[in-house]
């Protein structure tokens, strides 16, 4: 006799179906994603949270494996997605439908930043086949881009993959705790996600007072968030991984990951099938609400005379001019915020040339007396000045450019989030409009990934050798030690001066190119979302209009097809709530 789940999951594919022929000459990409998901019982259990949480180095321990790369500096860029396989071996999905094989070592080739940047290789998603326990079943372990960490290709794919969540794991760090963006994140988690775990990450870093302190101010922090008690999981992704790959227990019990391990696995034993059938349902709703607004708005449009809908859509078009004000003053905003940002990053280079170039040129000194102790020859000193000037240059730069470009992404950041807060109402009031205008109930066509632009941002440090030092090398070994010495030291104090102003300027172009990049590209966005949710009403009342021009007995056949899609599609939304009350009593 089949099981309750099974006659739920057979209706919902009914439902799938029924939505289809209701509207045949839509695309229904969306519809279709819906139904491979229930034909192959896929269960996404998606790993969230801020860029930097250790996300990869989580999915790695839960393997027991090194297979997704992982890296101090933010560095996921391209979705990873993980299933069953008797075989390990990856696969790169592009974005013009092509695969390919790839060994596990090249991975970070096409999913990371720094190996794939700006996504040049146009990779959808790359997909990995590993034989582990966690992945039977259809369950599959998605690592995403974190929240804050945005790269130039084709979607802000920790936002896109929201509606594709089965199950979620949300890693935060016991230091820092959560930022603007994670809080953001969560609520819009909310509406998509009914099973969350949450993982504090990074342990091994904190003492037990400081990790009690942090894990109570997140639990807190959670608790108003959600709107409801959360229980966190203390533990150490790092040592986990470290104490499976070196079969090492002691060190595994001290990572706490065994407590995380046991629950997740009741969860997949005795959960899933829940939670998968509450996404599925989740999913159809959604489509049935812009179904349902999208036919209102043009039967309501559609009903009235002639004279009557171009009045209206005159009104919405004047009042959506008001809207385009709105629009402006939020560029004339993101300018004054950029330039702000600017001036820190130029306050900031400045600080940094007045306390480390001095502290340089000491440690040049210590260096140099060093070396000369050491009885070395004009040209080996100068080779080994050369690389400690490298070498120093090379410490305090890389240290700035993490410091600063961490800072910089927690700026834009803020003013992104900002930016997206004001786009969302600008949508809602455009929304509003025609609410008001045809007397009907919508919501908005689109909605605005609140995703915000950071980036890791990369300059090359060490330049080639040019032929005028060469020579002057050559001409100084020929010179008495004591006068070589002394000009080695003098160029040495110019190169080191030289090159810090360098690096500064070059810090700089490079910071703000990017800035400047990222900042367009979100502007982009934003203005695609409104201009989206302005086009689908206006096309909504355009096939009204349209209308217009034909027979009384066309009109009334449209009226009477719309008529009958809202039925049919309010019959759908009833079925899919009794389903939701079914799959409660599983």
């Amino acid at each position: 006799m089949k099981t309750s789940y099974s006659l739920i999951k057979e209706g919902l594919g009914r439902i799938v179906t029924r939505l289809s022929q209701i509207n045949p000459e839509n695309g229904h990409h969306r519809l279709r994603e819906i139904s491979q998901k229930l034909k192959e019982e896929q269960f996404n259990l998606v790993v969230m949270g801020q860029f930097k949480r250790g996300k990869s180095t989580f999915v790695n321990a839960l393997l027991g494996a090194e297979i997704l790369p992982t890296a101090i500096v933010p560095l996921t860029a391209i979705v990873t997605v993980l299933r069953y396989g008797p075989e390990v071996k990856a696969l790169v999905h592009y974005l013009d439908g092509r695969s390919q094989e790839v060994a596990i070592s090249e991975i970070p080739q096409f999913v990371t930043e720094r190996g794939n940047p700006k996504n040049r290789l146009q990779v959808k998603e790359v997909e990995v086949f590993y034989p582990s326990d966690y992945l039977k079943d259809g369950v599959r372990i998605i690592d995403t881009p974190g929240v804050g960490s945005v790269y130039r290709h084709n979607t802000d794919v920790a936002y896109a993959y929201l509606p594709y969540v089965d199950a979620g794991i949300f890693i935060v760090t016991a230091d820092p705790p959560l930022s603007e963006s994670e809080h953001q994140f969560l609520k819009d988690v909310r509406d998509h996600v009914d099973k969350l775990f949450f993982v504090l990450n990074k342990i091994d870093l904190v003492d037990e007072v400081d990790l009690a302190e942090a894990l109570a101010f997140t639990e807190e922090i959670l608790r108003l968030d959600l709107g409801r008690e959360v229980r966190i999981y203390p533990l150490s992704a790092k040592l986990a991984l470290e104490g499976k790959i070196k079969a090492d227990p002691a060190k595994l019990g001290k990572s706490r990951f065994v407590s995380f391990e046991r629950d997740l696995r009741a969860f997949l034993h005795q959960e899933k099938g829940k939670a998968f059938l509450k996404a599925v349902i989740s999913s159809l709703l959604r489509h049935v609400a812009d179904e349902t607004m999208a036919y209102k708005l043009e039967q309501e449009a559609a009903k009235l005379s002639l004279d009557q809908l171009q009045k209206k859509i005159a009104q919405f078009e004047e009042k959506a001019q008001l809207v385009e004000k709105d629009r402006s003053q939020m560029e004339f905003i993101l300018e004054g915020e950029i330039k702000k940002l600017t001036e820190m990053l130029d306050e900031d280079l400045r600080l940094l040339k007045e306390t480390q170039l001095p502290e340089l040129l000491r440690r040049l000194e210590m260096a140099f007396s060093e070396k000369v102790s050491r009885g070395l020859s004009s040209r080996e000193l100068e080779r080994e000045m050369e690389e400690f000037v490298f070498g120093e240059i090379q410490r305090v730069f890389s240290l700035f450019r993490n410091r600063e470009s961490e800072k910089m992404a927690e700026a834009l950041e803020s003013i992104y989030l900002d930016l997206a807060g004001r786009t969302n109402q600008i949508i809602e009031t455009i929304v509003r409009l025609a609410s008001d205008l045809f007397k009907i109930e919508l919501k908005p066509f689109t909605t605005v990934e609140k995703l915000t632009s950071k980036s890791d941002f990369y300059f090359l440090l060490r330049e080639d050798p040019v032929g005028l030092e060469l020579i002057q090398l050559s001409v100084r070994s020929a010179l008495p030690m004591f006068i070589a010495r002394g000009i080695i030291l003098r160029r040495m104090r110019a190169t080191i001066a030289d090159r810090f102003e360098r690096h500064c300027g070059r810090v700089r172009y490079d910071l703000l190119k990017r800035i400047d990049s990222t900042t367009r590209d979100f502007r982009r966005r934003l203005n695609e979302k409104i201009d989206l949710t302005l086009s689908a009403i206006r096309e909504a009342l355009q096939r009204a209009m349209a209308l217009k021009s034909q027979s009384e007995q066309k009109v009334s056949e449209t009226l009477s097809n719309l008529s009958a899609r809202l039925a049919a599609v309010e019959e759908i939304r009833r079925e899919l709530f009794g389903y939701q009350k079914e799959v409660e009593t599983l």
